[in-house]
């Protein structure tokens, strides 16, 4: 059974239109106003070491003179998904020695072949076209890939190369991406998804937060925390 934060996001059915209508490109996330419905939070946040976050030690290499927050997910996860249209808007909001990205983690055997697909996508260049897409293929659609060549399939109706993706998919760069994945779960003690790291120092999750969406005033704080030790 997949291991996953049972934290409950509102909206759901509004969400699924958004990630339908990028589905079908109907328009932009902006364009649907997923702003107004999910506004990136604001309030202030008292950080709690071990009640509101944990600190962490991880291998995870900071770009200099950056933080990097990663944001921890499967594509098989309904509250990742519920989730993603936060985490959009959030982003977009953070300082700009901020340097975001999507982490997809293979916390299960059976998480590992959409987890390959990420980073076959990732290094392939091609995960800014294909990332909400295959939420929506799997969260909307109600797509089930499984096998190697159902997820090709996938991805090549996104528009992806299926021979190129297929041999990417296969390659030692994603198996050896994998691994890393995996190491860095397994030293942050992550047990389910969605859940944010940052710097590989500090872990968030749904579960500290009291939901999945309050996990980004967290992170926010953790941010500006880091920063401030930055200054001194």
């Amino acid at each position: 059974m997949a291991i996953l934060n049972t934290g409950t996001i509102t909206g759901a059915g509004f969400l699924r239109v958004i990630f339908l209508g990028l589905t079908l490109g109907l328009a932009p996330l902006s364009a649907l106003h997923a702003a107004d419905a999910v506004a990136p939070p604001t309030a202030a946040v008292k950080l709690q070491e071990n009640v509101n976050y944990r600190a962490v030690i991880t291998d995870e290499v900071v770009p200099q003179g950056k933080i990097l927050v990663q944001e921890l997910f499967w594509y098989g996860c309904p509250h990742c998904f519920h989730l993603e249209p936060a985490v959009d808007v959030w982003r977009k909001t953070l300082p700009a020695n901020v340097e975001f990205e999507p982490y997809a983690l293979p916390l299960t055997p059976a998480w590992v072949p959409l987890t390959k697909a990420f980073f076959a996508a990732k290094l392939m260049g091609v995960l800014p076209q294909t990332h909400l897409q295959v939420f929506a293929d799997i969260h909307v659609k109600n797509m089930r890939p499984t096998t190697t060549e159902q997820i090709a399939d996938m991805y090549a109706d996104l528009g992806v190369n299926r021979a190129q993706f297929l041999q990417m998919y296969d390659s030692f760069g994603v198996d050896n991406a994998v691994r890393q994945a995996q190491a860095v779960g397994q030293d942050a003690g992550v047990t389910g998804v969605p859940a944010l790291l940052i710097n590989g120092k500090y872990l968030v999750t749904g579960d500290m937060a009291g939901s999945n969406e309050a996990m980004l005033p967290i992170a926010s704080a953790l941010i500006a925390k880091i920063t401030a030790d930055h200054q001194k």
